[in-house]
């Protein structure tokens, strides 16, 4: 019996040895976890993936509510601020409470995008400084060190109990009085819903943190889903530990390092720059144009983010609109251009000169992401900021000098001032003029083709006679001017004529030659300084003007142009002397002017010849030369877009004396 007992005890105890180490085998099977790493940085371990998705995209709709609520209430603030703004300028009794109101909210509002909710000051101590020295309510009670604010929680009450002492009696003012003013449904509902709600005790402060809020999130309204941030990586780990960080834990560390993304499209403009104006040539505009900006930006791609593809298409419809027209775009498009008959302008092709790439991605939502058209087409015009103002001109005045003043070109001008039509129109004394600065991301062509009537100015023909006295002249044939109607292929980058060349010329009435007697008996050295010869046929097209422009190679720069570019007469053109003088510079440059003479008038005027495609037989550096004569060919040397002339005339002691718009010497 005893032996029987022993057996059964021995069994029972290999039954528990075997229950406990198949019990122990079981608790030491690894668990399935995921290590969740941003930018190669460990942040924590959580269960799954799809748990992290989930939270993020449930925290996605959390802040898109927050946007949409926040942004009901921002809007009847602004409104009753826009209704305050209207009404109290008109009236004196509230109007220094209002000033003060303002100031105080300017001054705040630097303060609060320098330092943190925390008090933190977030990068320059010295601003921060400034602005708590500025304003006694910034000091009472509070003190500044170079890390923090004191006492920040306090300030805000301060400044929020202030503003709404300012603002209160306002408020109720104007909402006593409502029906009295002129006021907008809307303007009126939205008042009520203010003074109705006690939404003045939401405060500055609060305020200005909802509206950063809207604008640092308002791209969660237009996402469908919110996705990780760039650079999340989810490895599947098995381990023995129990090292679950909870999710919530996991997205704040994530998103306090960087922001969650949606899905976008992004476009490059991808920018290329062929060649670069050599400064050291360009002597007269030196101290006008930022030649290292235009250098450094030629060749930088830009980067476009939309949420849709179509926002880019569109944007790039309306920028065409602007630099080839409304009407004349739509007309393109569809097809119903009519054909010319006398004259007029029939658009061939409207494309892009840079290189457009477009991918689908997720974008950061701290990026700037364009929703609609229109605010993506004004960035790619203007840049960031529309710069725009009024200025007032005077009597005398030319769009010439309005425009240099103001540092646009004419084309510029052109667009600002729809109502003018012509370089020559004048002005009357304090007519308000717009001037607006492009600063265009990418190249808008348009190939056209333009039938023009142009007057062609007669010549004047010296006829030396050395019977009268040298000095003396005398008019032997009155001139007249002609008509020509000419054939043009004309390319128009960003408003501007960038190329003319000449397909035909049919001369509609011929021009009749002013003929003039110089007393002389040998050929003069020195030029006239009231009658200048037209360096080319008078079929031309000026494609750039003296003054301001984009910088043809990068259009995002701008450069002061030194003279005049005569386009549409045709490669290999004459070029003519414009006046009596003496060839002073004879060069080939690979770069810059190209081949150019440089003409000594010897009277204090110089004139420079640029681009030419070759020098005129015969001549030599320190011949004298006769106005009208032949000196070189139209080319495209140097830093050329086309085939064109590059005139300039130049007053001083030398050839790099200072640079004059040619224009009304050769219209005198």
């Amino acid at each position: 019996m005893k032996k029987f007992l022993t057996y059964i005890i021995v069994l029972l105890i290999g039954v528990g040895v075997f229950i406990l180490q198949f019990g122990n085998n079981k608790k030491l099977e690894p668990n399935e976890f995921y290590q969740v790493y941003l930018d190669n940085e460990k942040i924590g371990v959580i269960k799954s993936k799809e748990e992290l998705d989930k939270y993020i995209k449930s925290q996605g709709a959390v802040v898109k509510e927050q946007v949409e609520t926040y942004s009901i209430d921002v809007d009847k603030i602004k409104t009753v601020e826009e209704i305050i703004s209207k009404v109290i300028t008109k009236n004196n009794n509230y109007y220094s409470s209002y000033q003060n109101s303002l100031k105080l909210k300017k001054m705040y509002k630097s303060l609060f995008d320098l330092v943190g909710n925390d008090g933190k000051i977030k990068n320059n101590y010295d601003d921060v400084s400034k602005i708590y020295n500025n304003y006694s309510i910034f000091k009472a009670d509070i003190s500044l060190t170079e890390e923090e604010i004191t006492n920040y929680d306090e300030l805000k009450d301060k400044v929020d109990s202030s503003i709404r002492k300012y603002e209160d009696n306002i408020i109720n003012y104007i909402y006593e009085n409502r029906n009295s003013f002129d006021l907008t449904s809307t303007e009126r509902s939205n008042l009520e819903d203010y003074v109705t709600n006690n939404l003045n005790e939401i405060g500055y402060t609060k305020y200005i943190y909802m509206s950063n809020y809207i604008e640092e999130n308002s791209m969660y309204l237009y996402a469908d889903d919110i996705y990780e941030p760039l650079g999340i990586n989810v490895k599947k780990v098995n381990t023995y530990k129990d090292e679950l960080i909870p999710v919530k834990e996991v997205y704040n560390i994530i998103v306090d390092k960087k922001p969650c993304t949606i899905e976008g499209y992004q476009f490059k403009i991808k920018k290329s720059a062929v060649k670069v104006l050599n400064e050291n040539v360009l002597y007269g505009a030196l101290s006008l144009t930022d030649y290292s900006k235009i250098k450094v930006n030629a060749t930088e791609d830009i980067i476009v983010y939309v949420t849709k593809p179509d926002v880019f298409n569109k944007a790039i419809e309306e920028i065409a609109a602007v630099f080839v027209g409304s009407d004349e775009y739509t007309n393109y498009k569809e097809d119903k251009q009519e054909e010319i008959k006398d004259t007029g302008t029939m658009i061939e092709n409207v494309y892009l000169k840079e290189e457009i790439t477009i991918r689908e991605t997720n974008i950061s939502v701290k990026e700037k992401i364009y929703n609609d058209s229109s605010s993506l087409a004004s960035y790619l015009l203007y840049g960031d900021t529309v710069k725009s103002n009024t200025v007032y001109a005077k009597s005398g005045d030319t769009i010439t000098k309005l425009a240099i003043r103001n540092g646009i070109s004419i084309e510029e001008f052109f667009l600002s001032n729809p109502s003018f039509t012509s370089i020559n129109n004048m002005f009357y004394d304090n007519q308000p003029i717009i001037i607006t600065k492009l600063n265009p991301k990418l190249s808008l062509v348009a190939d056209e083709i333009r039938v023009e009537d142009k007057e062609i100015e007669y010549k004047v023909i010296e006829k030396y006679d050395n019977t009268m006295l040298k000095g003396d002249e005398k008019v032997e044939q009155e001139g007249s001017n002609g008509l020509m109607r000419v054939r043009q292929k004309v390319q128009v980058v960003n408003g501007s004529i960038q190329t003319a060349e000449p397909i035909s010329n049919e001369t509609i009435k011929n021009t009749r030659d002013k003929i003039v007697l110089v007393g002389t008996k040998e050929l003069p050295n020195v030029g006239s300084t009231t009658s200048w010869f037209w360096p080319t046929k008078t079929t031309y097209t000026l494609t750039s003007y003296f003054g301001w422009r984009s910088y043809p190679f990068n259009p995002s720069a701008r450069e002061f142009h030194a003279g005049l570019d005569i386009a549409g007469v045709g490669y290999g053109a004459p070029v003519y002397a414009t006046n009596n003088g003496t060839i002073v510079e004879m060069r080939r440059d690979r770069w810059n002017y190209g081949t150019h003479i440089i003409i000594d008038h010897n009277n204090g005027y110089w004139s420079t010849y640029g681009h030419m495609q070759n020098f005129a037989s015969g001549i030599k550096l320190g011949d004298t030369v006769a106005r009208g004569q032949l000196i070189g060919y139209v080319g495209a040397s140097g830093a050329a877009t086309g085939p064109h002339l590059h005139f300039e005339i130049r007053v001083g002691a030398n050839k790099y004396a200072n640079v004059v718009d040619p224009l009304p010497y050769l219209r005198k």
